[in-house]
């Protein structure tokens, strides 16, 4: 640089960038639980549907297997599927960069698998095994707008939809007189003359359906994360958008953005059904013909509804954590992995669903057109299952009349070697969590959910935050009982039979224990190794492997009553504590009442 310049540079300087306003730094507990979310989302085992998110993720095929890399920075996970044990559905999220090859489309298609690819704006690329190619069909899809078919279609599609969502009032938000309104206009749809008359009478419906979401449906979080959640976030605000009016796509709250996305994969499913058997997701007869939109996706989806928004109510039940969701600049809620991932794990049931609702359309469209279309039952295999129980009773009837002979199955054929096909899918249950803190709760290897509500952290305050009020309505309804009876409740003469004859079988039972056993512990042995354990044990399962009662279980944990050591043995295996000392009886004799030489039965 000559002189001139470095003059001229010192006079003109290069203005710092000036701050116009500084935003609302990201709180420590917010960046937090999205590192844990991202490290949880990516450290599951993957389930029915493969759901690959993140950046730099990869689908490909190695060596004959579908191999799947997704995740993000360090959080990485890669995984190998067969053709034998392939994924119902392959989900690639919204946001995720990176490839998939032509060998592993191949693959899916092969394997029947369908892709479904969520573009960042939403939009949805489905890719299923082949379709139908029959242009019979198509024309009568086109001309039925214009005809009865039309009407027939959206009367059967609109019925169906009512009367599920007169279930869903009924049984899982209780407004029974809301869901009798519905039925009440399944009469008027059957009278209807026209499209346009059924229209208004489904909008009728859907605003005293979403009237009673309004009143009932609310959003459950995690007791950590109640503070830091907007008000709005917990109740549904209804099915309209104050920042996109006239519609629902952009949600405000986060029950809104759960039905939005997972009405998006029961797009997807219904476009991949429809492909299947030949028709357009676009030529729709309820909903409006429009650029981008598969309106007869949307009109078969109407059926299935209900299924989806039960699904969602479970999920919303929680506890739900914040870092589910995410807020942007306008005020539209979205819902963030792992709440994507749990979502998409109810595509397989919505299509199987869908199945028949897209072949009795199918039937109707076919029975409308000038041409003999046959539809086959390719997505419920109704045809199939009804030959081959037609197929069984002749066999049986022919097996009837042979007589017995030695040797398995004679005179049968062995069955055609077809894969056998996955079981019916079902609902996926929601997530068992703790109510405090949101974290995922241990399962115990003899059950297939957890039957615990709050996690070993959270659980001591709950216990202190539930036992002073527990206590005051124990003694109050005491104090009623015994005010109508003239005494106590465990006073009564039932009552004291019953403890007399418990505590005479508890004694009989410490005297013939303390004759045979060992010296191998004491009291002050049990306190500082048995006792401070027992803080994380329930106290039913503490009942069930001592006999004793859950009052006598709560003294034991709490450390105000010592049990008799012929127990210790059990709480030892319960706390997780390895025994360095023999504690039970030197021989197996049985119990014996001494005074009256009589065997006592072992504790229930």
């Amino acid at each position: 640089m000559d002189e001139r310049h470095a003059t001229a540079a010192q006079e003109c300087p290069v203005p710092a960038p000036r701050i116009v306003a500084m935003g609302p730094a990201l709180a420590p507990a917010d960046v937090a639980d999205r590192l844990d979310a991202v490290a949880y989302t990516f450290s599951a085992g993957h389930g029915e549907v493969a759901v690959v998110d993140g950046f730099g993720a990869r689908v490909a095929v190695e060596r004959g297997h579908l191999e799947l890399h997704d995740g993000l920075a360090e959080h990485r996970r890669v995984r190998r599927f067969a053709k034998i044990d392939a994924p119902r559905r392959l989900v690639v999220g919204i946001g995720t960069e990176g490839m998939v090859t032509f060998d592993a489309l191949r693959w899916c298609t092969r394997t029947a698998v369908p892709v479904a690819i969520l573009g960042a704006d939403g939009a949805a690329l489905a890719a299923g095994p082949p379709g139908r190619n029959d242009a019979r069909l198509l024309r009568a899809q086109a001309l039925a707008l214009y005809g009865p078919a039309g009407i027939e279609i959206t009367q059967y599609l609109i019925t169906t939809k009512l009367r599920g969502q007169a279930r869903v009032l009924a049984a899982r938000l209780g407004e029974h007189d809301a869901a009798s309104t519905l039925m009440e206009l399944l009469e008027a749809i059957d009278g209807a003359g026209s499209i346009e008359e059924i229209r208004q009478l489904e909008a009728v419906g859907a605003n005293v359906y979403w009237a009673a979401w309004e009143r009932v449906a609310e959003v459950v979080f995690a007791r950590k994360d109640v503070p830091r959640v907007p008000e709005h976030w917990c109740r549904f605000n209804g099915r309209r958008s104050p920042v996109n009016p006239g519609s629902p796509r952009s949600a405000t709250d986060c029950l809104g953005a759960t039905l939005n996305y997972s009405y998006r994969l029961a797009e997807i499913e219904a476009t991949l059904a429809l492909r299947r058997m030949g028709l357009s997701e676009s030529l729709g007869v309820l909903h409006a013909d429009m650029s981008g939109r598969p309106s007869f996706s949307c009109d078969v989806m109407e059926a299935v509804r209900s299924l989806v928004d039960e699904h969602a109510l479970d999920l919303v039940k929680g506890p739900l954590r914040k870092r589910t969701f995410v807020e942007d600049a306008r005020g539209v809620v979205r819902c963030m992995a792992p709440l994507t991932h749990q979502l998409a794990q109810a595509m397989p049931a919505y299509a199987h669903a869908l199945g028949p609702v897209v072949e009795h359309v199918a039937g109707l469209l076919a029975s409308s057109s000038p041409y003999d279309v046959k539809v086959p039952t390719v997505l419920s295999g109704a045809k199939h299952k009804a030959a081959a129980r037609r197929r069984v009773e002749a066999e049986s009837e022919t097996v009837a009349r042979v007589p017995a002979s030695r040797g398995p199955k004679p005179g049968r054929i062995a069955p055609r070697g077809r894969p056998r096909r996955k079981p019916m899918a079902e609902l996926p249950l929601p997530a068992v969590v703790c109510q405090g803190c949101g974290s995922a709760l241990p399962v115990e290897p003899d059950r297939a959910r957890s039957r615990r509500g709050w996690c070993d952290r959270c659980l001591p305050e709950r216990r202190d935050e539930i036992e002073k009020p527990m206590q005051a309505a124990s003694l109050a309804h005491a104090a009623a009982f015994a005010e109508a009876a003239g005494t106590r409740p465990s006073h009564t003469p039932e009552a004291s039979a019953a403890r007399k004859a418990r505590n005479r079988q508890q004694a009989l039972a410490q005297r013939a224990w303390d004759r045979k056993a060992p010296q191998g512990a004491d009291e002050t042995w049990y306190r500082e190794v048995i006792a401070p354990q027992l803080a994380t044990v329930t106290l039913p399962a503490i009942a069930k492997a001592t006999g004793v009662s859950t009052s006598a279980a709560s003294k034991w944990r709490a450390g105000r009553a010592v049990p008799h050591p012929r127990h210790w043995s059990a709480l030892a295996e319960l706390a997780g504590v390895a025994l360095d000392v023999d504690i039970s009886p030197t021989d197996a004799e049985p119990t014996v009442d001494y005074e009256t030489g009589e065997q006592i039965p072992p504790l229930a």
